[in-house]
């Protein structure tokens, strides 16, 4: 490998450094994410009861009792919950709003790094080539295919280890994205249901 990593020239520098990037990127989305996952139907069926029977103490110890967006969307919900239904639907905005930026935060890096790894490797592609030209123009009409190897070599190693960076990177953030769009979809129903029970109660 490290062999490898020297036939490809000073442009695997940098990519060696996206690809660091784009794991610990990972990593750490990857991580917040389960860390922040909780059972939304049952979550949803407590608060629910609970603000229905108007015992917002207990809807309050049920939303500490539980991590991610949709427990964090709820609490605020409890906690303005004796404001209009136009004020309660505000703060909810608000609050749907940070969770989200929470969620999708450095996510744009793996977008970044799946769209630049393949320029790069592009870049080195064509320094490569360069070099391979430079050797002929020197050789002066002797064929020797050895003289060209490194040039063809860093142009080759370059293009592929763009692409293998790009691929995986490019497949972690849409997963990634998905994921969080089934949260975004899960605090809009939280949202829902909680404005739902909100107008019964006959504050507009």
């Amino acid at each position: 490998m490290v062999e490898i990593f020297i036939q490809g020239g000073p442009v695997m520098i940098p990519l060696l450094l996206l690809s660091l990037i784009g794991l610990a990127v990972f990593l750490e989305r990857f991580w917040y994410l389960m860390r922040t996952r909780t059972n939304t139907e049952e979550l949803l069926e407590e608060v629910h009861l609970a603000l229905e029977q108007e015992r917002l103490l207990e809807a309050v110890q049920i939303t500490k009792r539980h991590r991610g967006p949709v427990a964090a969307v709820l609490a605020v919900a409890v906690a303005n919950y004796d404001r209009p239904t136009r004020e309660l639907r505000d703060q909810l905005e608000h609050a749907g709003q940070d969770e989200v930026y929470k969620m999708e935060r450095r996510l744009d890096w793996l977008e970044t790094i799946a769209a630049l790894a393949p320029l790069l490797g592009l870049l080195g592609t064509v320094t490569g080539i360069m070099d391979t030209f430079q050797v002929l123009s020197g050789m002066q009409g002797v064929t020797d295919p050895a003289a060209m190897a490194g040039g063809i070599a860093e142009a080759l190693i370059t293009t592929a280890t763009g692409l293998v960076i790009a691929i995986p990177t490019l497949f972690v953030h849409n997963w990634l994205s998905g994921m969080i769009d089934r949260r975004v979809q899960e605090m809009n129903r939280a949202v829902s249901e909680v404005l739902e029970v909100h107008s019964y109660r006959g504050v507009a």
